[in-house]
């Protein structure tokens, strides 16, 4: 399988280095027919070299994935092939084989990270939950499996999502078409599947309350008690931001809540950071792509704080970049 969408799409993001420890960082070599990763400490020192393994995650809760397509092929269920995963400390020492599958989808594969201590871990169509010491602490029971945020996973059962604990305990009930994961005590959700076009996005408590009814043709997640949503289709809605309570704290103005950077770095999430978020404009929306645009950086209260001019989404990246290196 041509490794370019994770080159793409991978992130690498540089660890948070102290006088103790140094996470490693991902790289990625291309060969004439594929991708190989190793990682390198802050130095640039190879610690892991790139014949070991095909595809390598960050680190996330002291370790990071490592996978590779099982050898001799299998193909799965859904016409690509069977991807195995395990992972790594950060001396860069396998500590769990790779030896648990990964699912391919139609953007990859969908490797696991740990989160809180476990992991979502699958075998034969369904999902469970692994400890570091490799013990499945929640049986393999359910069709999805995302990350442990705050005590919740989101997981679904018969087309239908909840959320459970780190018992496996439910908390949510499976009664919902989607959910995200639960930011600032909130996730997303919809009433309708998404392949439905009438489908609108919502936000629902801990327990399962919708707290916020779903009327938005888009949304981000929640941070800082405020998330960015979109009234109208994708080419020609606008985005505003809202508090917890549904309203409006800036009404829809904005083109979009982030650029599509297309590059290694995740660089412009569509939430506040630090107090801040981006919101942007086009010059011309017909063609976001090849438009000029500008970029508007609000604080909580909605205000604009700075503004600047691209002459396109490149320059965008390039800012990013630049600042982020």
């Amino acid at each position: 399988m041509n490794k370019t969408v994770f080159a793409i799409f991978g992130t690498v993001l540089w660890g948070v280095f102290n006088t103790a420890s140094a996470e490693l960082t991902p790289f990625y070599e291309e060969s004439a027919d594929s991708w190989s990763c190793g990682y390198k400490n802050e130095l640039g020192e190879v610690i892991v070299p790139t014949n070991r393994y095909e595809d390598c995650g960050d680190f996330s809760d002291g370790l990071a994935y490592v996978g590779k397509m099982a050898q001799p092929l299998v193909e799965n269920d859904f016409d690509g092939y069977k991807y195995l995963q395990g992972f790594i400390d950060q001396t860069g020492e396998l500590v769990i084989p790779v030896e648990h599958e990964a699912v391919e989808h139609v953007l990859g594969v969908d490797y696991k990270s740990f989160s809180e201590g476990l992991v979502a871990v699958y075998r034969n169509g369904k999902y469970g939950y692994m400890d570091k010491m490799r013990e499945l602490v929640i049986p393999y029971r359910y069709q999805s499996a995302d990350d442990f945020n705050d005590g919740l996973a989101i997981v679904s059962q018969n087309d239908k999502y909840g959320a459970i604990d780190k018992s496996g305990r439910t908390v949510v009930p499976f009664k919902f078409k989607y959910l995200s994961s639960y930011s600032d005590d909130l996730a997303l959700y919809t009433e309708d599947n998404h392949w439905n076009d009438s489908f609108r996005y919502g936000f629902v408590d801990t327990i399962g309350d919708v707290a916020i009814k779903a009327q938005w043709d888009d949304a981000c997640p929640f941070s800082n008690g405020l998330a960015a949503v979109r009234v109208g289709d994708y080419d020609t809605g606008k985005w505003g931001i809202i508090n917890k309570s549904g309203n409006y704290v800036v009404k829809p103005t904005y083109h979009a809540p982030q650029i599509q950077t297309w590059s290694e770095y995740e660089l412009d999430p569509c939430y506040y950071q630090d107090g801040t978020i981006n919101m942007y404009k086009y010059t011309d929306r017909s063609r976001p792509h090849e438009s000029s645009v500008t970029r508007y950086i609000l604080d909580t209260k909605g205000n604009v704080i700075n503004t600047r001019f691209f002459q396109n989404w490149d320059k965008v990246i390039e800012d990013f970049e630049s600042n982020y290196n």
